[in-house]
This record gives structure tokens, sequence and C-alpha cells, in this order.
């Protein structure tokens, strides 16, 4: 088949994905932002807020960690499209929610249902592009994650912001009724989108991998080298982020004396990072780190470790200071968490030609994800013990020890590789 037909196939590719993914932000946002009403429309206190975020993301972790071979099992279009679908339906009923309960219960199962889609999205993405670009490719497509997370976060923040003052909380309920209608026409546009297999194309550049669909049990999964400390990695690194999504604008606007509306533009700086950083560090490692991509990951992080500190010290130095720490925060966060996530956890699950690429991705990213599901109920003790100091105190020890942790995931892969050679060399002796 023509090259030129393959690169259009490519494009409609990453395109679909680059949307279908960022929709998935759009209705993850809007928690973070409507807290700042929330709470006084639903007559609800610190704690109550802390376990909304364990409502949407304990059931996302879970299913994640217990079923990570979904996409591998039952296919990457249908677990993207069925499951898209159901979480824009079930964010539609958050808006219409009730009370406290009937919330959390549906925040639930938006959780559930969005848990499999971006493992689902990896594996299409992986089988249209060569693995020589796939760390290129992940950075530019998780633009859709920041981007999705930036436009959420403002679509959220302004309609807070024009109802403010409404007693009906209609606000808040319109903040998550919108950003559903578009995750509802991205999961149908998903459906549309087929394999390189279903096209009957061969992809250059590929590695042959062979379909071993019972090594993706939990158990065989961990002793992958490098995936423990994977998952560790990402487990920081996610549990800073929710964080970060889910409290900054609250603290924004508690401590620091933002309005609504300003501190949920001032947070979407953190996106704004991600945007930039992820496709920079996407093509920073295809040049400078060729298969050494967790060297050059484990360096940005340090960096970003250095960006959470300047932040505590200068939080209070005004609008300016604090966009340019939060845009190095979003770039050294997001950046590496997008990668590890994606295109370096596939590898490490083909490494061995066994085929559970996203089997691990999901794994990696549903033990990342537990920080999201811990992150709720850790900031409110932290907070109730030792205020917002505390807290930020939390984030930078995270960070830090993401970053050690990443280094750690880069050795244990050495070490595993050099094993096998001297294993060959052995063996032909």
């Amino acid at each position: 088949m023509k090259m030129d037909v393959i690169k259009c196939y490519q494009f409609q590719c990453f395109i679909l994905i680059w949307f279908g993914y960022c929709s998935t932000y759009f209705i993850r946002k809007p928690l973070g932002v409507v807290k700042t009403v929330l709470g006084d429309n639903l007559k609800l206190g610190m704690s109550d807020l802390a376990w909304l975020d364990t409502s949407l993301m304990l059931p996302y972790a879970a299913l994640q960690v217990l079923a990570p071979g979904l996409p591998d099992k039952f296919g990457a279009r249908k677990v993207m499209f069925i499951c898209l679908t159901l979480a824009s339906c079930t964010t539609f009923l958050s808006s219409l929610s009730p009370n406290y309960t009937c919330l959390s219960i549906t925040l639930a199962l938006t959780g559930l249902f969005l848990a499999p889609v971006w493992p689902a999205c990896s594996k299409m993405l992986t089988s249209w592009f060569p693995d020589s670009k796939l760390n290129s490719v992940f950075g530019l497509i998780n633009t859709a994650t920041y981007t999705g997370g930036l436009g959420g976060t403002a679509l959220a923040a302004t309609i807070v912001q024009f109802y403010t003052g409404d007693q009906k909380g209609i606000g808040w309920r319109k903040a998550f009724a919108y950003p559903s209608i578009i995750a509802l026409v991205a999961g149908c546009l998903l459906f549309t989108l087929k394999s390189p297999q279903e096209r009957q194309i061969e992809i250059s550049g590929k590695k042959e991998k062979k379909d071993t669909g019972h090594k993706s049990h939990l158990p065989n999964l961990l002793r992958t080298p490098g995936v423990k400390e994977l998952c560790m990695t990402m487990f920081c690194l996610k549990f800073v982020r929710f964080m970060i999504y889910f409290w900054l604008p609250l603290y924004l606007k508690k401590v620091l004396g933002y309005t609504n509306l300003q501190s949920g533009f001032l947070s979407t700086m953190f996106d704004i990072g991600g945007i930039i950083g992820s496709p920079l560090l996407g093509f920073g490692l295809d040049i400078f780190f060729p298969g050494k991509p967790l060297k050059g990951v484990t360096y940005c992080m340090l960096v970003g470790t250095l960006s959470v500190g300047c932040f505590i010290i200068s939080a209070s130095g005004g609008l300016y200071v604090n966009c340019i720490s939060l845009l190095i925060m979003g770039a050294t966060n997001c950046g590496p968490d997008s990668l590890l996530g994606g295109s370096i956890s596939m590898e490490v699950g083909n490494r061995k030609a066994d085929g559970n690429g996203a089997s691990v991705t999901s794994l990696v990213n549903g033990v990342g994800s537990l920080g999201g599901v811990l992150e709720g109920s850790a900031v409110w003790m932290v907070w109730y013990l030792s205020g917002w100091t505390g807290v930020l105190n939390l984030v930078l020890g995270l960070t830090a020890l993401g970053t050690f942790a990443c280094a750690r995931t880069y050795s244990a892969i050495k070490k595993s590789d050099r094993a096998e050679k001297l294993n060959q060399t052995l063996s032909n002796c």
C-alpha cells in the first residue's frame, strides 16, 4: 500500500485519539473547580469534598489494576467506544444528582468507565506508528490530556462564575452537563477507528510481537523488570498531579485570595505547562536519549522537584510569579507522566515480545491512579494536622520520591538487559 495512504490513516488515528482522550478530561476536571461552590450548595465539609475525589478515582484505579488486559482481550476500538460513551452518560447524571450520595455514585461510575480508555488508546496508537517514533507520538498525543484539562477547567470556571449567587446550584450542574456532550460525540467518533490489522495494513518499523494474553495476569506483569519501580514513579506523579487538579483552585482562592474565576484560570497554567512539556520531552528523548528514555525522564523529574520547591517559596509573590512556577511544574510533571504511562510502559510490556504492552500500561496507570484515590483523604488529613503548609510539603516530598523511583526503574531495566546479554553469551559458548 502507498505510504501516503498509510500516513492518511495514521493522521486519522492521531486526530481521533487526541480528541477522544481530550474529552475524558473535560468530564474529569469540573470536580476540582466546582468545589469552590459545591460545599456551600450541598452543605459539605472539607472531608466530604475529599471523599468525592475518592469516589471518582477509586473505581478508576481498581479496574486498571485488577483487569489490566481489557483492551488486549476485547480490542481497543470496542473498549474506547463503549467506555467513553458510558462515562459521558454517568457524567450527565452527575449534573442531576440531588444530594451527596447520588453524586458520589455517579462519579464512581464515571471513574469505572474511564479506566480502560487510556490503555485502549495507547494500544491503538502504538499499532499505527513505528517503534522509533513512539516517544514523539505519545509526547504529542498527550497534549490532549492537558488541553482537555485546560479546556475543562476553563469551561467549568466560566460556568461557575457566570452562575455565582444562584441558590439552586445550576452552575455546578451545568459544569458537568456540557462536557458530557463532548465526550459522547468523541466516543461515537472513536468507533470509526480501525487498527492496521483490521485494514490489512503492515506498518514498517514494528517489532514482531506474540499474543500471550495468559501472561497478562497481575503476578506475571509485576515480575517484568522495571514494572514495580515504574508503578511507584507513576504513583508519585499522579498523586501530585491530582492534588493540583482537585485542590489548587481552592488553595488559590482560600490562601492567596483569588476569585473563583481567577483561581480557575490560574490553575490552567499547570495544564499549559503540560501541553508544552509533553511534546518537547517526547522529541527530546528520541533525539538525545534514543533507547534510553528513562534516563532523560529522570533528569526532567529532578527539575520538577526543584520547581515545586520554588513554588512553595514564591507562592505569595503575585500573579506572574505563580504563573511561571505553575508552568514549570506542569511541564516537568505532565511530560514524564504522559510518556511513562504511554510509550515507555508499552515498551516495557513488549520488550520481550510478550505483547502485553497495553496490560502493563493499564497496570502502571492504575497503580498511579491509586495516588488519585489516596490524595483526597491524605490532603484532608495533612491539612487538618498542619494546614496548607503541610500540603505543599507533601507535594515536594512525593515529587522527590518519584524522581528517585524513576532512577530505580532505569537501573532495574539496565540490570535486566545486562543479565540477558550474559545469558545469551553463556548459551553461545
